[in-house]
């Protein structure tokens, strides 16, 4: 039955062109890859897959539409979402009032540290981000063929979602780290660091406003 997967292509084709559009994730795996490290920078391309794969199972088996059904939950992920962003922006914002800005390590020695250090801030960006699950509720129903069974289809597009994010992500961290050894000194640490914050704080007070 080729028509049946017809629809992943479709539905590859409309997650491509979201997971290209700049956000949050971008801001993060680009700073990371240049400031901290490589380590650092590959766990937040898994967090964020990882947190991808944790709101289409969550579609998949309804938790999406009970959380997008409940405007007290949506509110509380929304304005949850937006604390982390502030929080994050908060760190940069003061990294760059430094003397001298300060880089993590990112060495043989602190490599567990630093792939879950990256891990945990590229899942909690993605999983405290309602618009993802908004996303998948939304979207997964109309690449879902009537005669097909829908809990294993959605789940099936869960891993495309995530096998997109992980190719464009790891590719955008790589890219920045390649140019990380031209960039890597304290203004332009500053400047990124700046201008991370400031992409921060204009998601999270988006979140704020929709809500």
């Amino acid at each position: 039955m080729p028509h049946v997967f017809l629809p992943v292509l479709a539905f590859a084709a409309a997650w491509g062109v979201l997971v290209l559009t700049p956000g949050t994730e971008t801001a993060l795996i680009i700073r990371l890859s240049i400031s901290v490290g490589r380590t650092t920078a590959i766990g937040a391309v898994l967090g964020i897959a990882a947190g991808l794969t944790l709101w289409g199972i969550g579609t998949a088996f309804g938790l999406s539409a009970l959380i997008a059904a409940s405007h007290t939950l949506y509110l509380v992920l929304e304005w949850a979402c937006a604390g982390y962003l502030l929080s994050l922006a908060f760190r940069l914002a003061v990294n760059v009032l430094r003397s001298t800005p300060e880089t993590e390590t990112d060495s043989e020695n602190q490599a567990p540290k630093a792939f879950w250090s990256g891990f945990q801030r590229g899942m909690f960006t993605t999983i405290l981000n309602p618009l993802v699950g908004v996303f998948d509720l939304t979207a997964f129903p109309q690449f879902i063929p009537p005669e097909v069974n829908a809990v294993t289809y959605a789940l099936l597009l869960t891993v495309v979602q995530a096998t997109l994010t992980l190719t464009w992500y790891f590719t955008l961290a790589f890219t920045a780290l390649f140019f990380s050894r031209f960039l890597a000194n304290p203004v332009v640490i500053r400047v990124l660091d700046g201008l991370t914050a400031l992409v921060f704080v204009i998601f999270a007070i988006r979140l704020i406003i929709s809500g």
